[in-house]
């Protein structure tokens, strides 16, 4: 959740928009909008090499459960029971938490989208409060 905040901070002072700096804001749009979308691209992949290394790391407990049961276990009874060791609570965790960011990502990506129209907005806002 760290780097969630660290990103709620920073996009907060991304779209930070003033009287100022609205021309600044329009020239670094493009370079704003590919930062935040190479992060959501990378969370994206990160999500996917973590959702495998979760299924590689069920089969893996479900196969020691099966090799190490003094009874016999079906292939499906070991799963569900792989699924409360703690690694695999583990990376449940980290995926929980990229889901979360890449939420937040694609939201962010559609404020990026709009922001173009806003400044519009604004800069017609400001002509017709200097006629």
């Amino acid at each position: 959740m760290e780097q969630l905040e660290k990103y709620i901070k920073e996009m907060g002072s991304d779209v930070e928009l003033d009287e100022f700096n609205i021309k600044d804001c329009q020239l670094k749009l493009p370079a704003l909008k590919h930062k935040w979308v190479g992060r959501l691209v990378r969370h994206k992949g990160h999500l996917a090499q973590l959702t495998e290394s979760r299924d590689k790391m069920v089969r893996t407990v479900a196969g020691e459960i099966i090799e190490t049961a003094t009874y016999q276990v079906t292939l499906p009874v070991a799963m569900k029971s792989a699924e409360k060791h703690s690694s695999i609570k583990q990376i449940d965790q980290s995926i929980r938490e990229h889901k979360l960011i890449i939420d937040f990502l694609e939201k962010g990506e559609k404020i990026f989208t709009s922001m173009s129209f806003d400044i519009k907005n604004i800069t017609e806002i400001m002509k017709l409060e200097t006629m």
